[in-house]
């Protein structure tokens, strides 16, 4: 499910971000007792027990990761929404439960990932993946006519290669038949950035054939489709080169923010209220945030029309609902079609908010 589709659910929600356990030799009994705890936070907060039910099921029922890492659930009444793997566990963890989703660490956490594709090359074959916009990853392989594809469960976000890792299928085609796959592969999942790898004659030979994407193209020495090759150098080098444009992306939005703020036009608003203000019109097309400047910032409004544009007529008879701003505002641009982008703290308007406006 799609954060704004998450968006557009209505609640309550319980949103966790926590540490997820260690793969050691009492790890049982360690998730045991945290879950203990996190199910007294739950219920201190106004949780049901249907959904406790659900999260502890979610909680305590997967294998213990390795190492340190953190975790993401969202749960409704009715279910798990999100249940997500993050690179690092969040500090401190946070245990929420209101009218609205907390989404905002999410969309911090994928705001550094593009939409990417990423070809193994040799003259055999290919191995070949996409990541699309909601972290999903599709793999691709062909064997004679057959059109196979399998589309699976991305944990933790943003993954890569050794993530994800199939068993190998062996597939043989020339360079314009790779060229012309990956051209699909990185039509399908909106990619931003394609990085062909492997053979150095093959991958330029896929490089000059493939279609055109709309993406960056590019090769990197790091890969192999050998037999027992080791994906660590690969995944390193389509991580530098997904976080370059994902940075690429946020400058541009708040180059154009900045440029947008100081003309006469109006097409562009900074500050909490008028903030709110273009998101309940409908006029937000990319929502500008700090979390730490916007900090505890509540709105007085309930939290339905915002939820639904549908609903603002419950505005006239609403009296004292409030909302958080950093739940609230995420979700009103979400299900009006907006984008949010997260900004550092040099580039964070006043009250840590602000949008660009799709009309003056």
């Amino acid at each position: 499910m799609s954060i704004r589709e998450i968006a557009q659910r209505p609640g309550p929600f319980a949103s966790l971000y926590i540490d997820a356990e260690h793969d050691t030799e009492d790890a049982g009994r360690q998730r045991t007792l945290r879950w203990r705890a996190l199910a007294e936070r739950l219920a201190a907060e106004g949780a049901s027990e249907q959904m406790i039910a659900l999260l502890g099921e979610a909680v305590t029922g997967d294998p213990p990761e390795p190492g340190r890492t953190g975790r993401v659930l969202i749960a409704d009444a009715e279910s798990v929404l999100v249940d997500r793997r993050l690179p690092t566990p969040p500090q401190p963890e946070i245990v929420r439960v209101s009218a609205l989703p907390y989404l905002l660490p999410l969309i911090e956490q994928g705001a550094g990932e593009v939409p990417h594709a990423v070809a193994v090359v040799d003259r055999v074959g290919s191995d070949m993946y996409g990541v699309d916009e909601q972290g999903e990853v599709v793999d691709e392989s062909i064997e004679g006519t057959g059109h196979p594809v399998h589309k699976v469960r991305h944990g933790g976000g943003w993954s890569h290669r050794s993530m994800q890792r199939r068993v190998e299928e062996t597939v043989r085609r020339n360079a314009d038949e790779v060229a012309g796959e990956l051209t699909r592969v990185a039509r399908r999942v909106h990619a931003e950035v394609v990085v062909v790898a492997g053979e150095v004659a093959t991958r330029s030979a896929v490089r000059r054939a493939l279609g055109a994407t709309g993406a960056r193209v590019v090769e990197v020495e790091a890969g192999s489709r050998a037999a027992g090759s080791d994906d660590a150098e690969l995944d390193g080098a389509v991580r530098e080169l997904v976080a370059e444009q994902a940075e690429q992306r946020r400058a541009e939005v708040v180059a154009r923010f900045d440029k947008a703020h100081g003309r006469d036009e109006g097409l562009a608003v900074t500050g909490l209220s008028g903030t709110v203000s273009a998101l309940l019109a409908s006029n937000a097309e990319n929502l500008l945030i700090n979390s730490a400047a916007l900090g505890d910032r509540t709105v007085r409004l309930p939290a339905e029309p915002l939820r639904d544009p549908a609903a603002l007529g419950a505005l006239r008879s609403a009296t004292g609902a409030t909302c958080r701003a950093d739940e609230a505002l995420p979700v009103a641009a979400l299900v009006r079609g907006g984008t949010v982008t997260p900004v550092g703290e040099q580039a964070a308007p006043p009250e840590g908010v602000g949008a660009l406006l799709r009309y003056a």
